[in-house]
């Protein structure tokens, strides 16, 4: 029987969530500020920048660390065999 009454508990709280999503997600524009009409203009240096450039960045800084993690981890496992 708890087993059903978590499943129900579960299943409220996602449709919950799935209700309230649509509220939140127009709740959060904000009002009087300019919105994006269009495609990004790439001719300027700081879209470049901040659409192209630093998500590499981060993406080549997160690929760095996940293999330094593995080799340690690797050689962590080493040592305790």
């Amino acid at each position: 029987m708890s087993n059903y009454i978590r499943f129900i508990s579960t299943a409220s709280s996602f449709l919950f969530a799935f209700l309230l999503t649509t509220g939140l997600s127009y709740s959060q524009i904000p009002q009087n500020t300019p919105k994006p009409t269009g495609p990004i203009d790439l001719s300027r240096t700081s879209n470049v920048v901040i659409f192209i450039v630093i998500p590499v960045v981060i993406l080549i800084i997160y690929l760095i660390f996940r293999r330094r993690i593995s080799k340690v981890k690797k050689e962590k496992n080493e040592k305790m065999r």
